[in-house]
């Protein structure tokens, strides 16, 4: 059987927490949202997966890969963020009388969708609502849910009207209402993102359970889920429960009290104090912090009850943990091409310069900065209609290792970048030369990043040698 995971939420509801995690990737308990969809997927049989992606690309295909994790066939569907369901679902090219099951994987769901399905079959002719814990759960089976793909948009629709049935379904015309048994958090704030940590960490969300070996603590109810290569002081001793990810380490003197969630790569310093608090991946806490009812995410200070957020600068207090990713260093192949190709532009220059002269009345250079691992670089090119040829004296950044040879554009605002991406001096957007709006170019981009090498090379080849077509077809789109 086939299902279509929607995870294209931007999770603006979420800000600040947005610019890290699109709502598919926000941790919960130390494990992603989405992979509780793939999981619940997984033990319902279900095999192939499209899954519908719009933002944080790079991190989700990291994540969950080809699905073989899971058992699951997994290929990837790009669309503009929180596009709705209508539009998509025909672009796909679905067999019209294959089964196919309608799933948003960007919310937190008790396993559910085997009793969905099963059910969804008995009643095949019928629309079937889904309700769990008084929500609408976000899933809808095809050919019947056709016409009612709009309930399965965000913000989803949640009609009480519907919503008095039995367990076993309540007939209404050709809709069914389902009522399904276990939590579901929308994640739609701070405060319910909290509240779903907690939750999961009290092994409160029927079905699921947190991610590690458990290890009790002075709480005589609850304890701890650890995870691998984790160091912590005497937890026995802590009056707390909650879950601590890979590879964090949290000095002995540290002091926990209830729920306490720590996540991958962190490190908390001595004499800390944790209350009802989540420490996202990669953060660091300095000595002596009182972290309470809060939420730290690398160097940023969250309040989930007001949705207040401070960002500080002072790295003793807290800052962003780092770890230096092998596959995040440039080739030593990206640097001898980058080498020949900016020695042959050393012997043309003098032409090129000459070109930049008489074709342009602005100068025979254009000056660009970019922020690369904290620094700022400033670099110029030619001024010239050949935008592969106007990049040549910018490749002393891929000799140097800043940039790699093909990959995402740099050359935007800091606050533009996504954080993880692979950037590159030849690209889509590189390449491209007139603007466009910041939506197209994420689908630019996500769409180069998710195709094969091979196919990103012509496909740039092809791009470096089409300027005049491209600059018609905007001049004729202006026009318009």
């Amino acid at each position: 059987m086939q299902a279509i995971i929607f995870a294209n939420r931007n999770g603006s509801e979420l800000a600040p927490l947005s610019s890290y995690y699109c709502p598919a990737l926000l941790p919960i308990s130390n494990k992603s949202v989405i992979e509780y969809t793939l999981e619940d997927l997984a033990e319902a049989g279900v095999k192939r997966v499209k899954l519908v992606i719009s933002t944080h690309v790079n991190e989700i295909k990291a994540l969950v890969g080809n699905g073989e994790l899971w058992g699951l066939e997994v290929d990837y569907f790009l669309s503009k963020e929180q596009e709705d369901a209508s539009k998509i679902i025909p672009r796909l090219a679905l067999d019209k009388t294959e089964p196919v099951l309608l799933a948003r994987g960007d919310i937190l769901r008790s396993p559910c969708i085997n009793s969905f399905l099963q059910f969804s079959k008995q009643m095949s002719e019928s629309f079937v609502i889904a309700k769990l814990d008084n929500q609408n759960a976000g899933l809808m089976m095809l050919p019947a849910a056709i016409k009612h793909t709009e309930k399965l948009n965000w913000p989803l629709s949640n009609d009480q009207t519907e919503h008095k049935a039995s367990t076993q379904g309540n007939s209404m015309g050709n809709t069914v209402t389902q009522v399904l048994h276990g939590d579901c958090f929308m994640l739609n704030s701070l405060d319910e993102y909290m509240q779903a940590n907690q939750a999961m960490a009290l092994k409160k969300v029927v079905g699921a359970t947190p991610k590690g070996r458990y290890c009790s603590s002075a709480d005589e109810a609850n304890g701890f889920y650890i995870g691998s290569q984790t160091k912590t002081g005497q937890l026995r001793m802590q009056n707390a429960w909650g879950v601590i990810g890979d590879n964090s380490w949290i000095d002995e003197s540290v002091n926990m009290e209830q729920s306490v969630i720590v996540g991958k790569n962190c490190l908390i310093e001595a004499k800390c104090r944790l209350k009802n608090c989540i420490i996202l991946d990669d953060s660091y806490v300095g000595q002596g912090l009182n972290v309470s009812n809060a939420i730290i995410c690398k160097d940023m200070l969250l309040t989930p009850q007001t949705g207040a957020a401070i960002r500080l600068n002072d790295d003793s207090i807290i800052a962003r943990n780092h770890t230096v990713s092998p596959n995040n260093r440039v080739k030593r192949f990206d640097r001898l091409c980058a080498l020949l190709l900016f020695m042959l532009g050393l012997l043309v220059s003098p032409l090129l310069l000459l070109i930049s002269l008489t074709g342009s009345s602005k100068g025979w250079r254009i000056k660009e900065r970019v922020e690369l691992n904290n620094r700022v670089y400033s670099c110029w090119r030619w001024d010239l209609k050949s935008l592969f040829l106007s990049r040549l004296p910018q490749l002393y950044l891929v000799i140097t290792g800043q940039l790699k040879l093909f990959g995402r554009t740099p050359f935007l605002q800091p606050q533009q970048q996504s954080t993880n991406s692979e950037y590159g001096l030849y690209g889509p957007l590189q390449l491209l030369p007139f603007t466009l709006p910041d939506e197209e170019k994420t689908l630019i981009e996500t769409e180069f990043m998710l195709s094969k090498q091979k196919s990103k090379n012509l496909k740039l080849i092809r791009q470096s040698f089409s300027y005049a077509n491209h600059q018609q077809t905007h001049s004729e789109l202006t026009r318009d």
